[in-house]
């Protein structure tokens, strides 16, 4: 059994990618939104119309050969792969952010001048700021001071209010 390993991870280092096949790998990593990820697309593109009757079998079969595989993976842990997706996880972050400020404290009027409710609006932000959360999580010494709960949509704020001292103390201090 291991001589078997050992002679897949021999051919994984001999057998070397086709242009095609390079090609290919490279689509289905780097080939934007159109491409990145479709198997089947990134087949027909690479190898064309007719080259098979299912490309998205033909382009599986393709991504199980080991040097492929291997292939795909070098790409997907390179520093320019890792590079990319940051800058798409600044992108999201700032879209965020413009809508949270925008939800967060603009009035809307309907078409005859009716002010619009303001809860709806404050829901897409408080969505937008848990979206946030989870691109860029933080994580807090003391969580009983503010707590954000809501999977079905209800939001629940626990906030710690200070008191405010009796009005007979105010006196004594001036």
């Amino acid at each position: 059994m291991s001589e078997q390993t050992n002679n897949i991870q021999n051919n994984t280092e001999e057998t070397q990618l086709t242009e095609l096949e390079e090609k290919f790998c490279d689509l289905y990593v780097n080939g934007g939104v159109g491409f990145a990820g479709h198997l089947g697309k990134c087949y027909t593109e690479v190898f064309g119309e007719n080259a098979s009757k299912r490309p998205g079998v033909s382009a599986n079969y393709l991504i199980q050969k080991p040097h492929i595989y291997a292939y795909i993976k070098t790409l997907l842990s390179s520093e320019r792969f890792e590079m990319e997706t940051m800058a798409v996880k600044l992108q999201v972050t700032e879209t965020l952010k413009a809508v949270m400020d925008e939800t967060a404290t603009t009035d809307y009027t309907d078409r005859f001048g009716v002010p619009l409710s303001p809860a709806p609006l404050r829901a897409v932000s408080v969505n937008a700021a848990k979206a946030l959360m989870d691109i860029f999580p933080i994580k807090h010494k003391e969580e009983n001071r503010l707590r954000i709960e809501g999977a079905d949509g209800n939001v629940i704020f626990n906030v710690i209010v200070p008191t405010n001292p009796p009005k007979d103390e105010q006196k004594e201090e001036e």
